[in-house]
């Protein structure tokens, strides 16, 4: 990339659709206050004259551009490293994704990811990340992708920023199927992997696919010799139970976050009251013994979606862990608010639990407004969370009262193994959001929608000393019986 220009632009989609623009959130979390707002793309000379005849540049780019600069990369400019500063997403000239794989620069040629950033002295795509190895790591936070890739920096000159685990030194399975001969992943692929590791007697807690290799989960003990080295003709990778321990659930049941701001807005006062995806809702009080001392304490999480089951019954999805046994359902919180529901069922394995609105109170499956999007997002349905609907490094978003409004990316499509019910398994994802090293708890239930507004699962966790977050495949709503439903809707 000798020369360039470089738009910097806000991205902000408009839509045709004729709806009242969405209501804002009444508090703005801190999180999305520290979201960067800009996108920068490079363009060659030969882009840049080809956009400008056309006057397609911001139809191109989707988005208000902010300012443009010409140069060339390597050269010192301020005015540039404001732009990459402030910027979550940088395109270059090359994606560095191809159908859901990490890719590498044209000709291998990593010399324009070296001149980006100040002190680089290296620059590796490790799936899945793009690691950019430099003197002094700046200033958080940091953008989300370069290229498409999920980027992380590092002064270290070889850590790899992702433990893959150890790789497998048994025989290969499923030596019919090539997915490394860009061939997708699938759910049958997923179906097949499993039935091997029960034939084989092996136990696995969950499997998932990054794009290019596997990473699986097995039991303490379990002789690596014993282990399938390559599945579907790619790399495979375990680490023990030990190694990556489930979270406790008791440590998911705690009160809203401290330290940051929080939308905690009681919705159900506003006139024509809309409830929607997003809102924070809580337990009942529950009092603990802590220090010897007697606290009041209660769990916080967010609302999910709409649906409704075979028989026109309308319910909203909720995390299971983040309610007492008593099943109130509480907005925001029990201190401030009053109880607005009841759950009704639990889905087994899925972390997922379906509760009845009381009498009276209307919600709709369409996000709160942004900045970047003013219209919300209306909810179109349910993705089935493989390709070509969905692949490893597609874009994602998710917007509730802790985190806001961020997006993110899809890192893995896989499995956990059900523990309880009777699904051999439970699909799920792996994601990373902006902000990713940040807490988000409270987040649990939130709905994660892809770029055309379907939902691709709803939030569970994220990984402890990770910044991945694992979410259960809306997929499972469906084999329960339930699905999405459209428009807003009163409980009765």
């Amino acid at each position: 990339m000798e020369s360039y220009r470089v738009l910097k632009f806000s991205p902000i989609k408009t839509k045709s659709r004729s709806a009242v623009i969405s209501p804002r959130r009444s508090k703005q979390p801190s999180l999305e206050k520290r979201c960067l707002p800009y996108t920068t793309v490079f363009l060659s000379p030969k882009q840049a004259a080809s956009a400008t005849e056309t006057g397609s540049q911001g139809t191109l780019l989707n988005g208000q551009i902010d300012a443009q600069l010409d140069g060339k990369l390597g050269q010192a400019s301020q005015d540039l490293q404001k732009s990459l500063a402030q910027s979550k997403k940088i395109e270059l000239q090359y994606s560095l994704v191809e159908a859901g794989r990490a890719t590498g620069p044209p000709k291998g040629d990593f010399s324009d990811l070296l001149k980006l950033f100040p002190a680089t002295f290296g620059a590796d795509i490790f799936p899945p990340y793009l690691i950019i190895r430099v003197r002094e790591t700046p200033p958080k936070p940091w953008p989300l992708t370069i290229g498409g890739l999920p980027v992380q920096f590092s002064t270290d000159k070889w850590v790899e920023s992702f433990d893959r685990g150890q790789a497998g030194r048994g025989y290969k399975i499923l030596e019919d199927l090539d997915l490394q001969n860009r061939r997708d992943y699938n759910p049958d692929i997923l179906r097949r992997a499993v039935s091997a590791f029960q034939e084989l007697k092996i136990k696995i807690r969950d499997i998932f696919w990054f794009g290019g290799f596997w990473q699986i989960t097995i039991s303490d003990g379990t002789d690596i010799k014993l282990l399938p080295s390559r599945i579907a003709s790619s790399p495979s990778f375990y680490r023990t139970i030990s190694q990556v321990p489930e979270p406790d659930p008791a440590a998911l049941r705690s009160k809203p976050p401290q330290g940051i701001d929080y939308d905690d807005t009681i919705y159900t006062n506003a006139p024509n009251a809309l409830l929607r995806p997003g809102i924070m809702l809580s337990s009942s009080v529950r009092t603990i013994i802590r220090n010897g001392e007697s606290e009041e304490t209660f769990k916080a999480t967010t609302s999910g979606v709409l649906v409704t089951n075979q028989k026109g019954e309308l319910f909203v999805t909720v995390a299971t862990h983040g309610f007492e046994d008593d099943g109130l359902v509480y907005h925001p919180n029990p201190h401030k608010g009053a109880v607005i529901g009841r759950i009704i069922d639990s889905l087994p394995g899925t972390g997922i639990s379906v509760a009845r609105l009381n009498s009276g109170l209307r919600y709709v499956n369409e996000t709160f407004g942004t900045h970047a999007d003013p219209d919300g997002v209306q909810l179109t349905g349910i993705s089935p969370a493989y390709p070509p609907h969905l692949r490893v490094y597609n874009a994602l978003s998710m917007n509730n009262p802790f985190s806001g409004s961020c997006e993110g990316v899809t890192m893995a499509l896989g499995a956990i193994i059900a523990g309880e019910g009777d699904k051999s398994y439970v699909a799920h994802e792996w994601s990373f959001f902006e902000n990713g090293d940040e807490s988000v708890d409270g987040s649990c239930g939130s709905p994660i929608l892809d770029a055309e507004g379907k939902i691709v699962g709803l939030f569970r966790f994220k990984a402890a000393n990770s910044s991945l977050c694992l979410s259960v495949s809306a997929m499972e709503l469906r084999k329960y019986g339930y699905n999405i439903c459209g428009g807003e809707q009163s409980f009765t």
